[in-house]
């Protein structure tokens, strides 16, 4: 149940953010979506999630349509984290991960359930935050709470994780670390989006790329050498240059 966006565009304030979108975010698999600040990433995610309507175009997720979908019908299918997420104090990284198994539906009568824990503690083992469990969210560092987050996001068991920018303010230790455990989550069966601008550790762990230029995808494939003459030449701006879209072997 691959997602898929055939054309998708977004305009705002008649400024186009997003032109002519065409993308493949395979079921399994790490997919990086790169670009320089102000490319369409973040739209692009929100468009996913349903935060936000495309102005044209629409994107499937297997054979649903998930464009005609409402955000609470495409929360089925997708755990969003987002750039800066809050970080409540008053819970615990338990309780935190724990509410990934939260039910809109039963939200008056919703408790942990045996089952519930069971996939919180797996979560929290998964993340390697076992250790961590009954620490506040305040007191333990910027990475961890980043894992607090993916574990919270994995306790949700949607199809698919999607993360915005979530490896900012770490160093090069604590993102490889934080890509090998996207990757072999990846690995296990679970689709994955993740926009990022590190491109070593990208080019190192992610199974497919898409590049963002000007709102526009310009390369979409497996990682190559040549990703770093490409983001560098779609850094420049609008209507300096131009990029030809083009496929990975």
């Amino acid at each position: 149940m691959d997602l898929r966006l055939k054309g998708v565009s977004f305009l705002r304030q008649h400024k186009a953010v997003l032109t002519d979108v065409s993308a493949v975010i395979p079921a399994c698999g790490l997919t990086c979506l790169l670009g320089a600040n102000g490319a369409g990433k973040t739209t692009l995610l929100r468009i996913l999630s349903g935060e936000l309507k495309a102005t044209s175009g629409e994107y499937f997720i297997g054979d649903i349509d998930a464009s005609a979908l409402s955000q609470r019908e495409l929360a089925k299918y997708y755990a969003v984290i987002p750039q800066n997420p809050p970080t409540p104090p008053y819970l615990t990284v338990s309780e935190m991960v724990g509410m990934g198994r939260f039910q809109p539906r039963r939200a008056l009568w919703w408790h942990l359930a045996e089952h519930d824990r069971a996939m919180t503690d797996a979560c929290l083992a998964r993340c390697q935050l076992g250790e961590f469990r009954n620490r506040r969210l305040d007191e333990i560092s910027g990475g961890e709470q980043r894992r607090a987050w993916l574990a919270f996001g994995l306790a949700s068991d949607k199809r698919f994780l999607m993360l915005d920018e979530t490896l900012d303010g770490m160093d090069i230790f604590a993102k490889r670390n934080f890509f090998q455990l996207l990757r072999d989550i990846a690995s296990g069966g679970k689709g994955i989006l993740l926009t990022t601008h590190d491109l070593d550790v990208v080019s190192e762990f992610a199974d497919r790329v898409i590049v963002l230029s000007g709102g526009r995808a310009v390369f979409e494939g497996a990682p190559s050498s040549s990703l770093a003459h490409l983001l560098s030449a779609s850094s420049v701006p609008d209507g300096a240059g131009t990029v030809s879209r083009r496929e990975a072997n």
